[in-house]
């Protein structure tokens, strides 16, 4: 228990911007022209993560569609992070990108809120890519050897840190956090 009042430090919380639902949504994934067939692993207000074989990278915005009820919901997303997986691979490691929402639809949001994720995020991203904030932080993985360093644009030290482990997962912990 003391390892975790420890860890609970605003430099190693391993609290998420919003909290994520695991879902198997098919959906359709646009990356310049090109469309990929895709499939949404996880949502929350803020991002997803997608399991794809399209070629991005960090940075990119897409575009991103699936049918929810009696409506097609799109989004508009950035790349924040990508785990690449050899295709022999894919069913037992899941790759694909995570990404950040930048637009979306009020749908979407009365969607997250129908699965239980009632706290909404601010869109604030572009503010933060606006003023230029971004960040560097080291995590290491909990209770292994593992280590990573994530770029994140955000408003302060605390809120990169937050956001970096968002991006990565549960089992990391922030080391520490470094102004680019």
């Amino acid at each position: 228990m003391a390892e975790k009042d420890q860890n609970s430090s605003l430099r190693g919380t391993n609290r998420r911007i919003a909290r994520r639902k695991k879902r198997r949504i098919r959906c359709q994934l646009w990356a310049g022209e090109r469309e990929h067939s895709a499939m949404i692993l996880d949502l929350s207000e803020s991002g997803l993560f997608v399991q794809t074989h399209a070629k991005t990278q960090r940075g990119d915005r897409l575009r991103l569609q699936f049918p929810h009820e009696d409506a097609l919901i799109e989004l508009e997303v950035e790349v924040v992070r990508s785990l690449h997986v050899p295709q022999n691979l894919i069913t037992a490691a899941k790759g694909g990108i995570g990404v950040r929402i930048v637009s979306a639809p009020e749908e979407y949001y009365e969607m997250i809120t129908g699965l239980g994720i009632s706290e909404r995020a601010k869109p604030v991203f572009e503010f933060e890519r606006a003023r230029g904030l971004r960040f560097r932080v080291h995590v290491s993985q909990v209770g292994g050897s593992r280590s990573r360093r994530v770029e994140v644009a955000a408003s302060d030290e605390a809120t990169a840190g937050a956001r970096a482990l968002e991006e990565l997962g549960s089992g990391w912990r922030v080391l520490r956090v470094e102004t680019l």
